[in-house]
């Protein structure tokens, strides 16, 4: 029997007893495997897991081309970001652009740029052919108490390849691939104080048996941090100058049953252990009375009922994830419902929670499948296996208990199940209660939600990021820039005052609003800014200038053109008469995986308290492709006898303010010509994505 005769699930099996070269060998010995296998999803999700850690969220479709792409890049192309405000220290140091320096955000002036690289002259004195990869400058580093653009955070040699990062209230926490957990900031600064002193380079956070058992997950929390080992053990840190403590059961010894996750909420500590169920407990303090201390024994809880099981027809009942917010644990079952519980505690003796379990209404309508749960704080979304993600809060759920404790108060007779919504006389005001979903996160490849105070980030399957909320006191946790620097032409409204915060136009929520990571794009935004307040100065009889820095819909319409433009940056600048660059359609695979990745490619976000961060695949290459499609030569200097000079340009700033049509209609007038007639310069500019309807931006048509 040949080994392609074989089911292809043994096959998937076998293959996952291999090491990625053996395997490629295998696949590349007959064509049928290497057509059919050499792509296998399972195999290479695997090893993506194995290898560097990596959590793998069950919103991602079974595309073995990703898993595989990853795999190869993951160990050099992965870099952190992070923005916000990190007084702390827990932003990291950042790290200088890898570019000029003299490329600053927001200059008013054309700015002039180093000469491409050129090929080094040959023995004849001509330039040999080939092409010449410049050499990555070194980085540079820099502390900083704020960003309001992602800003690359050092991370030390030491540490290898980041498997995964979260955020803490005044932290940020990596994973690396070996197993380590490294911090910035502190973990507890509640009401002002430290706990623990902080630091804004990434240090480990050690516990007594680190050299014996690796980290394999953790979760951050509020004002603390647990983490899952290798060997089943839980671990949990209150400050970064004091060793992690093991988490002992009340009864003695680890918690019971093998935990397969841990989650850090609020102000409680969780952990899911399938034959027991969701355990959670108040975190334990480190007093460092004694250093030779590892455990704690605390006081776990055990949610009735959340034991995986099998009912009398074989039909398996199993928790798929849950959350832990202020005041309650919310979570997910295999057979689609949303259930919740309240955990606060007069008496810590307590084994149970104290009131009842209830089932959450609003989230499964019968058909489309509840996948997972994400939140913290006081907020959580529910997805969909539709591509629905669906908008929670405490206050929502709170609601709903105080209905089940009305329905339980009226139920004299005890034949009325209480915790079924179905029974609630209410339920319609309940459903009509609910957080309203954001439409720009439906059916638009969202895998990932997380939460800051006031603000929060979703990641989407094709790597970009968009945000959501607001600022408060425009700390830059939006990651879209300063208001007042280009944020403005993105849809920020920053009103005057001391320490306002900045909001973000509803045409945010409607159409998103995507984090970006390059610089240049920073650069543009500040010059374009810049152009437009000098416009509006000098013109202030046209409308149109005093419209867009100071009327709403007009800033809504503008920037989603700026938007457009964003999202289109790798195809380079587009005149007004031409067509759309070829760039747009080639389709060439990178580093021949077949799968295409952008040039910044987000892997896991994280967002807490005021900041946030995110880990993003950065391809140096393409980068600096895109970039020079964004340089113009001028050619009007002189060339010197043993040089050929060539003074940059960077393309927008060797045009004026760009002109296009709104969707209302109104176009810009030429700056400063009042004549009818236009030139190439000051054409209207094409919409990349086509010009939206005004309903689509959520505004009323004019014209009624």
């Amino acid at each position: 029997m040949l080994i392609v005769d074989l089911p292809e699930d043994v096959l998937s099996i076998i293959f996952l007893f291999l090491d990625p070269k053996s395997f490629l060998a295998l696949c590349t010995s007959t064509k049928v495997l290497y057509a059919d296998y050499q792509r296998n999803p399972l195999f290479w999700r695997t090893k993506v897991a194995t290898t560097f850690r990596t959590p793998i969220s069950p919103l991602l479709k079974a595309d073995g081309a990703r898993w595989y792409s990853l795999y190869q890049r993951l160990r050099t192309q992965t870099r952190l970001y992070t923005w916000g405000q990190g007084v702390k220290g827990n932003l990291g140091q950042g790290v200088g652009p890898r570019l000029d320096p003299n490329l600053l955000p927001g200059s008013p002036r054309p700015q002039q740029i180093l000469p491409l690289p050129r090929s080094p002259p040959g023995p004849h004195g001509r330039a040999m052919r080939g092409r010449i990869i410049p050499a990555r400058p070194r980085p540079t580093t820099f502390q900083r108490i704020s960003s309001y653009w992602p800003t690359e955070a050092h991370v030390p040699d030491d540490v290898g390849v980041v498997a995964d990062l979260q955020c803490g209230g005044w932290s940020t926490i990596i994973l690396s691939s070996s197993g380590k957990l490294y911090i910035a900031g502190c973990i507890d600064a509640r009401d002002g104080r430290i706990l623990g002193g902080q630091t804004d380079r990434f240090e480990r956070l050690e516990f007594l048996t680190q050299s014996t058992s690796a980290i394999a997950q953790f979760s951050a929390g509020r004002a603390h941090v647990l983490a899952l080992t290798d060997d089943g053990e839980v671990v949990s840190w209150d400050r970064i100058n004091a060793k992690g403590l093991k988490i002992y059961s009340r009864h003695g010894g680890k918690l019971p049953g093998k935990p397969a996750r841990v989650v850090a909420g609020w102000g409680e500590s969780s952990a899911y252990a399938p034959d027991v169920g969701i355990m959670y407990w108040s975190p334990p303090k480190n007093d460092q009375e004694d250093d030779m201390v590892d455990a704690r024994e605390v006081k776990e809880r055990v949610i009735p009922n959340t034991t995986r099981a099998l009912s009398a027809d074989g039909t398996l009942y199993e928790v798929t994830a849950h959350v832990v917010l202020e005041g309650m644990i919310i979570w997910t079952t295999v057979d689609s419902k949303v259930w919740a519980c309240q955990i606060d505690h007069d008496n810590e003796e307590d084994t149970e929670p104290r009131g009842p379990c209830i089932q959450l209404p609003g989230y499964f309508d019968g058909a489309d499948l509840v996948k997972d749960i994400q939140g913290s704080f006081r907020h959580f979304v529910v997805f969909t296996g539709s591509g629905r993600v669906l908008a929670g809060n405490v206050d929502y759920v709170q609601l709903c208990f105080e209905a089940a404790q009305r329905t339980a108060r009226e139920n004299i007779d005890g034949q009325t199940d209480a915790v079924n919504p179905s029974t609630w006389a209410n339920l319609n005001f309940i459903l009509s209660s609910r957080p309203r979903d954001i439409p720009a996160l439906q059916n638009t490849g969202v895998i990932s939600v997380r939460f800051g105070d006031w603000h929060s980030h979703a990641l989407h399957s094709d790597g970009t990021i968009t945000s959501h909320g607001h600022e408060p006191q425009s700390c830059g946790a939006l990651g879209l820039g300063e208001a007042h620097q280009g944020g403005r032409l993105r849809g920020m409204i920053k009103p005057q005052g001391l320490h306002p915060d900045t909001n973000l136009q509803p045409v945010a929520d409607i159409r998103g609003r995507q984090v970006w990571f390059e610089h240049e794009k920073r650069d543009w935004l500040g010059y374009l800014q810049h152009t437009a307040e000098q416009h509006f100065a000098s013109h202030q009889d046209q409308p149109y200038w005093r419209e867009i820095m100071h009327d709403h819909a007009k800033q809504t319409m503008f920037s989603e053109w700026i938007e457009q433009e964003g999202r289109h940056w790798e195809d380079g600048p587009i005149s007004c008469t031409s067509r759309l660059p070829e760039t747009r359609q080639q389709t060439k695979p990178q580093h021949g995986d077949g799968l295409e990745f952008k040039t910044y490619f987000a892997l896991a976000i994280g967002a807490a308290g005021w900041h946030s961060g995110a880990l993003v695949l950065v391809d140096d290459d393409k980068a600096e492709q895109v970039r020079r499609k964004w340089i113009r030569q001028d050619h009007s200097q002189e060339r010197g006898p043993d040089i050929e000079a060539q003074a940059m340009q960077l393309a927008w700033t060797t045009e004026s303010f760009p002109r296009t049509q709104l969707p209302d209609g109104t176009e810009a007038p030429v700056a400063g010509d009042q004549a009818p007639e236009q030139t190439v310069e000051n054409a209207l500019r094409p919409w990349r994505d086509g010009m939206p309807t005004m309903q689509d931006l959520g505004l009323e048509s004019s014209q009624g």
